[in-house]
């Protein structure tokens, strides 16, 4: 183990010289990577039965990024430029292979070593966060290729090699001897040796088959996301097909046996990359798109080598192994609804003892307090300080409510542990402190002109790009345990009925309603002035002086009853002061509920008690039987033996004539009880003898 850090310390120390923040998860905690490293060999499974290798419990694990919109713009590009393969990102991005459909989270691309073995690294990143510089699933594969049965693998690629493009087009035909050389060339690909790596490269590229393999070695789906074509660098222009993106199942395995949350691959350039889930508390479904949109068009993902029944039974075996969800997306014609399939992906799941992601989660929040020191003075001075201040979106809230008595906002991480609006506030010292503790409805009502003001001035400078010197303003109180998102609706449009996606920038309003009503958002406010009440698109914004000085188009009115402000959509339609009235409204009511439920069954329960407190009881002491006459008189069995011992009826000794049989001890169990089980019946007694 000491050699395999000292292996990698020369390096860390030499990157931290020139980079603040590592630009790998492992280099967070060398002990926990190394850890995982010898866990990889002890969890494989190699049969000699003709079963392909495979891992025991190691292939569950996955990887998901903590959030980085928590940090300030300038921090957050560093923390990019350190992680992201932001040139794979952009052009997937660009070539809508990923992150278009705006329904299902953003995936970003970890940086990956481009040494031939690629594929392999960013596998294993994606589910351990450490590359496979050990070459564990290499020399596995590898291994597996040769010990294996592979007569299933051959057949599958050489059908899927007839199907090819490549083939179709030119008319080419392969003989026996052609098949085993190309086949041995494959195996040969995938050797762990550098000696026969070809291309500049430390290893050999690997292909689709390859692929295939790997994922019956670790049971779980393989989806990559690529372009069809292979492009020119300078001009974009297409040179080839390319066959790699699309959906790789373990078809050698029962879908049983199988982990049905898939690993995402990127692929561009020749290069692979794991394409992970940002961990937040965004409304967007954790889901990969199972199909492709081009021009408004939709298409199913390939499935790879799949045989001529299972083509048949292609939507069958997607269930089967992977998580299907349906996802309702617009299309490309106005007025047009698509509902696609989509693969739900897995969370982070990583044990504590193996977590890189928190090591180095940890790393940067250290490395930013020192960053901000750092640039804390030189900022003030030079005044850059306030262009590189975050401008917090609702994200930036924290869901814990502002320490100022009666304040009804939440905090935010950079003014924590107050609202902006407080801690603008605290800043100015103790003037007017009656007026920072007055109560929160007092507070949200007397600046709701200027903040909703501030919030139209600040939809405007979003959508037009031209960030305003404004300070941020208080947060409102939009925690996300007042809003209930399901899992397919997402934060759904405004418009009644639309099943799709709502963007700030648009006012709440999806792409397609916001196009459809002709407005833009950076329209200039119409500057006539408002006779009577306003239409439900028009809304007037009162200044300082208390005059109606402009019109904006792209707003609404407050939802609530004769309020005459404008509603935010990130209030469900509501002012601040309305949306805290309806929230009270609804916690009354819910309160009340309770409270009358709580009343029906105590009262319940009091008739019960009353009702069982006048039942008369046998006047006999051994006997609990209810009298159905009045009190001080033994009950009819205690009556029927008496009188057959007065008359001698009774036959040896008295004692053993038959004693009454008296109810269960037990509350409220109708049983009759017995000497054996001391005066309980049996399951009662058999009850208290487990449970006390």
């Amino acid at each position: 183990m000491t050699k395999t850090i000292h292996k990698f310390s020369g390096f860390f120390l030499q990157m931290a010289g020139s980079q603040i923040i590592p630009q790998a998860l492992y280099l967070s905690n060398m002990l926990k990577a190394v850890k995982i490293r010898e866990r990889m060999p002890e969890d494989l499974v190699k049969c000699a039965s003709g079963i392909i290798h495979h891992f025991k419990s190691m292939h569950k694990y996955t990887v998901e990024m903590f959030r980085i919109c928590q940090f300030c713009l300038a921090f957050q590009e560093i923390l990019q430029k350190a992680l992201i393969d932001q040139a794979t990102q952009t052009s997937l991005e660009r070539q809508q292979k990923l992150n278009w459909c705006r329904e299902v989270k953003k995936l970003l691309p970890l940086k990956t070593n481009g040494d031939g073995n690629c594929l392999m690294h960013a596998a294993s990143q994606y589910m351990w966060g450490v590359q496979d510089v050990d070459l564990v699933l290499r020399k596995t594969l590898f291994s597996a290729l040769q010990e294996a049965d592979t007569r299933n693998f051959k057949l599958r690629w050489q059908r899927e090699t007839l199907k090819s493009q490549e083939f179709v087009a030119t008319g080419l035909c392969y003989d026996t001897r052609n098949w085993e050389d190309e086949w041995e060339n494959l195996i040969k690909m995938a050797s762990a040796e550098t000696s026969v790596a070809q291309g500049g490269l430390q290893y050999n590229s690997l292909e689709e088959i390859h692929i295939f393999v790997l994922v019956n070695i670790l049971r779980r789906p393989i989806i990559v996301v690529a372009d069809r074509m292979i492009r020119s660098l300078q001009s974009g222009s297409s040179f080839s097909p390319l066959n790699v993106g699309g959906i790789y199942l373990p078809l050698h395995w029962p879908p049983e046996e199988c982990y049905r949350y898939p690993i995402v691959l990127g692929y561009d350039s020749m290069h692979f990359t794991p394409l992970v889930v940002l961990k937040d508390s965004g409304p967007e479904i954790r889901a990969v798109p199972l199909v492709t949109c081009e021009r408004g068009k939709f298409e199913d993902l390939k499935v790879h080598f799949l045989t001529d029944s299972e083509e048949r039974e292609k939507e069958k075996l997607l269930r089967e192994y992977l998580i299907v969800i349906e996802i309702p997306v617009q299309g490309w014609d106005p007025g047009t609804t698509h509902l696609i399939n989509a693969a739900k992906l897995d969370e982070g799941n990583l044990p504590k003892d193996i977590n890189l992601v928190e090591d180095y989660f940890q790393l940067v929040l250290h490395e930013y307090k020192n960053w901000q020191e750092n640039s804390g003075p030189s900022g003030r001075k030079t005044g850059r300080r306030e262009q590189l201040e975050l401008h917090l979106p609702q994200l930036s809230l924290v869901e814990a409510k502002c320490e100022t008595p009666n304040c009804p906002f939440y905090m935010s991480v950079s003014t924590q542990p107050y609202c902006h609006e407080c801690f603008e506030q605290k800043q100015q010292g103790n003037k007017g402190r009656k007026q920072n503790l007055r109560t929160g409805s007092e507070k949200s009502w007397a600046k709701s002109s200027s903040s909703m003001k501030g919030e139209l001035a600040k939809f405007a400078a979003q959508s037009c790009e031209k960030p305003g010197p404004e300070k941020p303003r208080s947060a409102p109180p939009t925690a996300p345990s007042l809003f209930l998102y399901s899992e397919t609706t997402a934060m759904k449009c405004r418009t009644p009925g639309c099943p799709f996606t709502l963007n700030v920038q648009y006012n709440g309003l999806c792409e397609r309603c916001y196009n459809s009503t002709g407005f833009s958002p950076c329209d200039n406010p119409d500057t006539s002035m408002l006779h009577g009440r306003r239409s439900q698109r028009t809304s007037p914004v009162l200044g300082h002086s208390g005059t109606s000085v402009t019109i904006y188009q792209n707003t609404v009115s407050c939802l609530g009853r004769e309020c005459g402000t404008i509603g935010s959509t990130m209030l469900e339609g509501y002012c601040q002061k309305c949306f805290i009235e309806a929230q009270s409204k609804r916690l009354r009511e819910a309160r009340r509920t309770e409270d009358q439920q709580g009343r029906q069954q105590e009262r319940r329960d009091l008739q019960q008690t009353t009702a069982s407190s006048q039942k008369q009881r046998c006047a006999t002491a051994s006997c609990r039987n209810n009298l159905t006459s009045r009190s001080g008189e033994p009950c009819q069995q205690c009556v029927r033996v008496s009188q057959r011992i007065q008359s001698g009826s009774s036959q040896g000794d008295p004692s053993a004539e038959e004693l009454p049989k008296q109810r269960c001890r037990a509350p409220a169990c109708d049983h009759y009880g017995n000497n054996k089980c001391n005066g309980y019946c049996n399951e009662c007694y058999q009850f208290k003898q487990l449970y006390g």
